[in-house]
Order: structure tokens, then sequence, then C-alpha cells
């Protein structure tokens, strides 16, 4: 049975193709910004990583949301490694609260305690000026960082996103995607602690439009609760 094609534009696609274009639009592995990109003739995927683009896309988010204006190119990149490709940045005298309340514009959020700036007593970066970290693009926590325990992260000198950097990933990935990260798995958000010393985390919920803030004990470890490896200056 001969392949069904269809002319676009001059050029045959197969039916087989927009279905599964279709598809990746549907699940989010294509999103707005890739279709953009697409139209615009340039690379959808190369253009999304590419420094530039996203400081762009925080700064315009920054602006809409929070009403946060600054100038981007005063903010330090630090130098990008192999496979850290999603940049996060951080403005200054930005807060847990403040941006809890901004993401509940966007989704549901439940957290383990409503003045989540009371109850994080220690970030290992905090922002009392802006700055910037790359992580890995990944929807799911790191996956080499499994059944890895805080207190074991600490000892190999793991340098883990904060609660903060994680509230702020979901924000601008659910505002470029409309999906949520860690619909599998927990992120352990080993750059923070509570003021009891508790490791706070971060979930999505699979199927529905909420994301869970919860915590773990520095030594709990098992398979679906992950860190996430951030590059820092």
């Amino acid at each position: 049975m001969a392949t069904q094609k269809v002319v676009v534009g001059g050029s045959y696609v197969t039916a087989s193709q927009m279905k599964d274009f279709w598809r990746q639009v549907a699940d989010g592995s294509l999103n707005g910004l890739h279709i953009q990109a697409l139209l615009e003739h340039r690379d959808p995927f190369l253009v999304l990583m590419d420094p530039d683009s996203q400081l762009k896309r925080w700064q315009e988010l920054y602006q809409e949301l929070f009403g946060i204006q600054f100038d981007i190119k005063s903010i330090k990149i630090p130098e990008q490694k192999p496979g850290f490709n999603r940049l996060i940045l951080v403005p200054k005298g930005i807060t847990l609260n403040h941006v809890v309340k901004i993401c509940r514009i966007k989704f549901d959020m439940s957290l383990y305690d409503e003045n989540l700036d009371a109850s994080v007593t220690h970030n290992d970066r905090v922002s009392t000026e802006s700055y910037a970290i790359w992580v890995q693009d990944n929807v799911e926590a790191d996956p080499e960082l499994h059944d890895k325990s805080a207190i074991m992260l600490k000892e190999e000198n793991h340098q883990g996103i904060t609660l903060l950097e994680r509230l702020l990933y979901e924000l601008i990935y659910v505002t470029e995607t409309g999906r949520h990260l860690d619909q599998e798995n927990v992120t352990l958000c080993a750059g923070s602690r509570r003021s009891a010393g508790g490791v706070p985390s971060v979930r999505g919920r699979s199927g529905v439009r909420e994301v869970c803030v919860g915590w773990f004990l520095p030594g709990d470890r098992r398979s679906p609760l992950r860190s996430r490896a951030a590059v820092v200056s």
C-alpha cells in the first residue's frame, strides 16, 4: 500500500508525518516557540537553547508577570558545561512567596507551608544580587542522581538546585509548553534547607495542573527522588 502524501507548498509531506507532528504539538514536545522559529526558517531547537534567546524570554517573563525590568546584559552567565543547556535567571530581591503568588496565576500549587520565605532558612544561593545558573534541560530530574540523599550529595560537593530556582524553572517551562516538570519523579532541592533541616522537594502531578512542594529528611533516598545539578559562577 502506497504511503499517502499531501502537497504542501509544492513539497510532499506524508500523512504519517503530519500525524506525528500534531501528536508532538499535543504532548508538548513541540510548542509555540518551536513553531515560530520554524516559520521564521530558524533551527527550532538550537534557537530555544541559545543563551541570548533564553535571556530574552526571561526578561519578557519578569516584565509581564512580575513587573520587574532589568538589563539582561548586566547578568553574569556561568561558563556552560556540556549537557547543561537550560538557563535559569534569578533577579535581585525576588522571594519564594512572590514566585508562588505568580505561579498560582498559571497553575494550582500545594505547599507544605504557605510561608516558604519563613520556613526555608538556608539556600546555597540567594537573590541579594541577580544571578544565573545552568541546569540540564530535562523534564524529569537528573536520572544520574537517583537514589542519592542530600547527605550523600553534600559529601560529593554536589551543587544542587535551590527551591527558588526550581520554582522559577517550573514557571518558565509551563509558560513555554503548557506542561509541568517532574511528572514521574521528584526534584530534591538539595541547595535549600528548612529551618528544621529538611530538604524541600517539588513534583508535578500527572494528569492535573498542580505542582506540589514538599520536603524530605536529609538522609532520605529512593529512585524517584533526584536532585538537579546546577552550574554556577
